[in-house]
């Protein structure tokens, strides 16, 4: 009986030890599979990503882009007066530069790798120094996976009061790009404060729009992403 009890408790200790080890296994794993597309950023693109941000744009040239693609004087008008948080990753950094011609009054909070566990915290600093504008653009999604209780948890941190939009992500052949961009149109139902930006819907099929890695707009898609976002914006203030 001795022995039988001694068999079982090593059996026991046996299973204990292999879910540990899955359950480390499994976290290591998420981490990785969490931030593989912010690795993929090698230096020449991170590189080029930080000078756009800190482009000398030319204004009134940016501004006919606008109009090229659909906002008319009187939104160009209204955008300079629009207070904006915007919280994104490096597909935002890419064109801040552009988007503040249009909103000389967003604030742009935006950074290669980012992954939306980061939103609650940058949203509650802003909150606590009362920077947190009534409407808010989050650009997350790109370099990992999301769960309905982050995206969930973001809004209701944001509250049903402000107007928020949120990008979809584009990064081909990475897993989590459908089940994140679902969740987004999922809130969106259950959210009357929340508008979609569909950026993966625009983007499909167009692999010119992108540098190597087919993540990152480059000149010409860079233009088809800030007025996507403008006009989706603008148009949803009017309404």
């Amino acid at each position: 009986m001795k022995k039988h009890t001694l068999r079982l408790r090593d059996w026991i200790l046996c299973i204990a030890l292999g879910l540990l080890i899955a359950g480390v296994g499994g976290f290591f794993y998420f981490r990785h599979y969490q931030s593989e597309q912010a690795i993929a950023v090698n230096q020449q693109t991170r590189q080029r990503i930080q000078n756009d941000s800190k482009a000398k744009v030319k204004k009134e040239k940016v501004l006919n882009q606008y109009r090229l693609f659909g906002l008319t004087d009187s939104d160009i008008t209204a955008a300079k007066d629009l207070p904006v948080t915007a919280i994104g990753d490096s597909v935002m950094l890419g064109s801040s530069a552009y988007l503040k011609v249009l909103f000389p009054k967003m604030s742009i909070d935006a950074e290669v790798g980012r992954q939306v566990q980061a939103a609650p915290a940058i949203i509650s600093q802003l909150k606590s120094e009362g920077k947190l504008d009534d409407t808010v653009v989050i650009s997350l999604g790109t370099n990992g996976p999301m769960t309905e209780s982050d995206i969930n948890g973001i809004l209701d941190q944001l509250g049903s009061n402000r107007q928020v939009f949120w990008v979809t992500a584009y990064a081909p052949g990475k897993a989590w790009i459908d089940p994140v961009n679902k969740l987004i149109h999922s809130a969106a139902k259950s959210h009357s404060n929340l508008h979609v930006i569909d950026w993966y819907y625009l983007a499909g099929g167009n692999d010119d729009w992108f540098a190597n890695d087919g993540v990152h707009p480059n000149d010409a898609g860079r233009v088809h992403y800030y007025t996507l976002i403008a006009k989706d914006v603008m148009q949803t203030l009017k309404k």
